[in-house]
């Protein structure tokens, strides 16, 4: 038996061993809302392109996880759950931490640049998303719906897995997916699911926006669930995405300088800019009225 078919077994193993074994309970865990023991951790680079017209210099590189539970999967930014998850538990030490970054002019620090959940309940057939963004917790649901992929013949090596690709057309841009069968997970990262196997990597067709496995975890893992606020406003997905594109034209580092009252300029700034990229999802509507 070769070291990796070894390690196959071991991983799924692992996965179906997770839900049996007793585990430390994490502080915020008690916070976490409809929470399922998570069989599986999967960690991803998300980048994002922020600005189309410097493609090289202008990204966004963030640790990402996908945790998933038997019925439910949680997608969300490492360093944003670890921002919540202190923030609910123990403020009083987050808070001087926030500051300290902001003065330093570092404002991703703390959180991350990827704020929100991707809550996934295949049970329920239910998509729920939680964002903060213009100093403000939104959330809507919609129905979870499935991308109608087309596997090619293409294949390729991903952290020892034999991947298999996959394209579709979803909410407004063109996807590639590999995807591996060997871990027979029907999830992904984002809002991907649907294929026979876990994604391990998944990019649109303009590399605007990139997921790529780094690492998979069986043991250890937190709770699949979200940790809502009390301050979460409701939206439906029309609203909620009509409110973030209205807000992509302002300046958030002066709106949250302005809001803490942190002065890192003499100079004025503008509260008004042209975004120059867009979301995963395209097709809503992008009228500013």
């Amino acid at each position: 038996m070769t070291r990796h078919v070894l390690s196959k077994i071991i991983l799924l193993l692992g996965i179906f061993l997770t839900g049996f074994l007793a585990k430390a309970e994490n502080p915020s865990d008690k916070y976490i809302k409809e929470p399922e023991e998570a069989l599986l951790e999967v960690q991803y680079s998300r980048k994002e392109i922020y600005d189309t017209t410097m493609r090289d210099s202008r990204f966004k590189l963030d640790p990402v996880i996908l945790r998933i539970g038997k019925t439910k999967s949680m997608f969300c930014g490492e360093k944003w759950l670890w921002n919540d998850s202190l923030g609910k538990v123990d403020y009083a030490s987050l808070h001087p931490i926030i500051i300290k970054s902001f003065e330093n002019k570092d404002y991703f620090a703390t959180g991350g640049r990827y704020w929100a959940y991707i809550y996934k309940d295949f049970q329920n057939n239910v998509c729920k998303e939680y964002e903060y963004f213009d100093m403000e917790r939104s959330k809507y649901a919609e129905d979870l719906q499935t991308p109608e992929w087309t596997i090619t013949d293409s294949v390729k090596t991903i952290l020892g897995y034999e991947c298999f690709q996959a394209t579709t057309d979803f909410k407004g841009r063109h996807w590639i997916a590999w995807f591996t069968p060997e871990i027979p997970i029907s999830d992904g990262p984002w809002k991907l699911h649907g294929l026979p196997g876990l994604i391990l990597a998944a990019y649109d067709v303009s590399h605007i926006y990139e997921f790529d496995a780094k690492g998979i975890r069986t043991s250890r893992l937190g709770k699949v669930g979200y940790m809502e606020y009390d301050d979460y406003n409701t939206y439906t997905r029309d609203q909620h995405m009509k409110h973030w594109w209205k807000y992509q034209h302002e300046n958030m580092g002066a709106k949250i300088r302005a809001a803490y009252g942190i002065n890192t300029s003499n100079k004025s700034q503008s509260t008004k800019r042209i975004p120059k990229s867009d979301r995963e999802e395209i097709d809503y509507d992008h009228s500013l009225k």
